[in-house]
């Protein structure tokens, strides 16, 4: 009986996907993986050969937990150093009130010349605000501006002056 014969019937798209997906995971065509599954033949050719694991040696294991370890560590000073850059980032991002500003002038490199009067170095480190957070301190608001006798806040301009 040399004659072959054509079985057709139908399947839902979800049983052919699966036929490929197996078929594609065996290396076996269609026609090949049907006739083992239909007749009980022989395992199929594609199959792989199960290989034991060897044996888990004690000092492997040793190992492996201490990478792990390292892996950890690593792990968590990069997730700190992370923590502190978004904090400094925050900081950089955020606008100091003008008094927080006028601290760290004169705690660092301060801007104001000796014998200068106070109203002109007030207006300087403002204009240098303003140059670096685009605001412009206003006086009347104490607690943001700082203290300042009432003749220099008198005279300080309540609005950018024009250049």
């Amino acid at each position: 009986m040399s004659k072959k014969h054509v079985i057709t019937f139908r399947l839902d798209g979800d049983e052919m996907t699966e036929i490929e997906r197996i078929c594609k995971t065996l290396r076996l065509s269609k026609t090949d993986y049907l006739r083992a599954v239909a007749l009980g033949g022989q395992a199929p050719i594609g199959l792989p050969v199960a290989t034991p694991a060897p044996p888990m040696d004690e000092s492997r294991l040793v190992a492996l937990e201490a990478g792990q370890r390292d892996m950890q560590m690593a792990l968590n000073d990069s997730a700190s150093a992370f923590t502190l850059l978004l904090t400094n980032l925050n900081e950089f991002l955020r606008i100091p009130t003008f008094r927080e500003y006028r601290a760290r002038d004169l705690a660092g490199n301060s801007i104001k010349r000796d014998g200068e009067a106070e109203e002109v170095y007030l207006l300087r480190l403002a204009h240098r605000y303003f140059i670096q957070y685009q605001v412009w301190p206003d006086p009347e608001d104490k607690t943001k501006f700082g203290p300042a006798p009432g003749a220099d806040l008198a005279k300080f301009p309540r609005i950018k002056p024009a250049g």
